[in-house]
């Protein structure tokens, strides 16, 4: 079985060579399935945003290998070329890379380098903007005339408009308000769950994450420290803290209250799956 991407062996060496050599990434294995949405953490530094990297060939392995449908996506150009259209890789603060005239141009400049028919392209296009809510009005705009947040989206649509098969966010809602984040995660949630794609998402959020991964994956000191579901991940607090990171606050918040000998769970990640164990107490809790 082939899964949507497969590193083996993977090892991202950065003045590789010299005396100040440095293991960015580390002889890691990872497989993600397809349909499946991972969760990557770590500290800054651990290694993530080195190997998403490399799953559409923006770096070449140092060693090791980065499949995508279980080809090897350095095999030649023309594999390599594709893979990039395959894996799609949303940038922290997206919208810094807007660029074109309209709106409608920039959501058009990925399909348009996969050399789509005109109509192909358009209808990509329109379908990605209805998705992250922007109207046909704004398609017309300036990219540099709309607000931060339409910003955003708009970025996020010329990703998703060349349909992925794996769409890689790295830290998607850094920046926004709670409201905003609140919005993009739904969108990302719609997303997979209406086209059935692979989705790996980067963040130091460790609630952003609980609220959506099916699997969680923890980098640290340029390895996979641990991955699991989130509660097998998140129950795991003290290596968690020791790496550098927090479970989320409303779990701590949790802890105490079972420790004060109330009748709450204690696998809680959520501020929302929080509200729901509350209001279960009898209905004398509300948000």
């Amino acid at each position: 079985m082939s899964y949507a991407i497969e590193a083996i062996g993977l090892t991202h060496y950065y003045a590789k060579g010299t005396q100040q050599q440095v293991a960015a990434v580390d002889h890691v294995d990872l497989a993600v399935e397809r349909g499946e949405l991972v969760g990557m953490i770590g500290h800054t530094g651990s290694g993530k945003s080195t190997l998403i990297s490399h799953f559409n060939g923006l770096l070449k392995p140092s060693e090791g290998k980065v499949l995508v449908d279980g080809v090897d996506i350095w095999r030649d150009k023309e594999t390599l070329r594709q893979s990039r259209f395959k894996v799609g890789l949303c940038f922290q603060y997206p919208e810094y890379q807007l660029f074109e005239e309209t709106v409608y141009k920039d959501i058009a400049f990925g399909p348009g380098n996969m050399k789509l028919p005109k109509e192909e392209i358009d209808a990509r296009v329109r379908r990605a903007a209805e998705f992250v809510g922007l109207t046909p009005a704004l398609l017309e705009k300036s990219p540099f005339d709309l607000s931060g947040g339409e910003k955003r989206r708009a970025a996020i649509a010329g990703v998703m408009s060349m349909e992925p098969e794996v769409l890689i966010f790295d830290e998607p809602a850094a920046g926004l308000d709670p409201r905003g984040r609140k919005d993009l995660m739904a969108l990302i949630r719609s997303y997979r769950a209406e086209t059935g794609s692979t989705v790996i998402i980067v963040s130091h959020s460790m609630e952003d994450i609980a609220s959506l991964a099916d699997r969680v994956v923890v980098m640290n000191h340029a390895k996979i420290a641990m991955q699991g579901t989130v509660d097998e991940v998140y129950s795991q607090g003290d290596a968690l803290r020791e790496m550098g990171l927090n479970v989320p606050d409303i779990t701590e918040i949790f802890a105490r209250l079972h420790a004060q000998g109330l009748p709450v769970p204690t696998n809680i990640y959520t501020v929302a799956d929080g509200v729901r164990a509350l209001q279960a107490l009898g209905g004398r809790w509300r948000a």
